[in-house]
């Protein structure tokens, strides 16, 4: 029960700075693609890997930060809708396939450099 709990406030705090940061970046800096969701996602990746090889041996720090604040910081369903939003009005297939590999091959790289660090 507790490990709900952890997951719970974890990832209320997670989606909170995922809004409040993905609003900054939005305000700095304009791009044909969502950038704001990229980088919340490669910082998050990375930080993910960052802390699974330090929080091995600690369940319930891994339920709230791993699962909880990092799973409610990136978000795989707003990339799903961004991505799915790249595709109408006006298929654009360079920048749908530039964002998808970027997302996903950044995003593993930035979780296994975290890892090794």
């Amino acid at each position: 029960m507790i490990n709900l709990v952890l997951v719970m406030v974890g990832g209320g705090l997670g989606a909170v700075v995922r809004a409040w940061l993905s609003d900054f970046i939005n305000t700095k800096i304009s791009s044909p693609i969502p950038v704001a969701t990229l980088i919340v996602n490669i910082i998050g990746s990375f930080l993910i890997g960052f802390v699974f090889g330090i929080a091995l041996n600690h369940q319930w720090f891994s339920m709230l930060f791993i699962t909880g604040f990092l799973g409610g910081l990136t978000t795989f369903s707003t990339l799903s809708h961004e991505l799915v939003q790249l595709l109408y009005p006006h298929f654009k297939p360079i920048r749908f396939l530039s964002y998808s590999i970027l997302q996903f091959i950044v995003g593993f790289i930035s979780c296994y450099v975290g890892f090794i660090l």
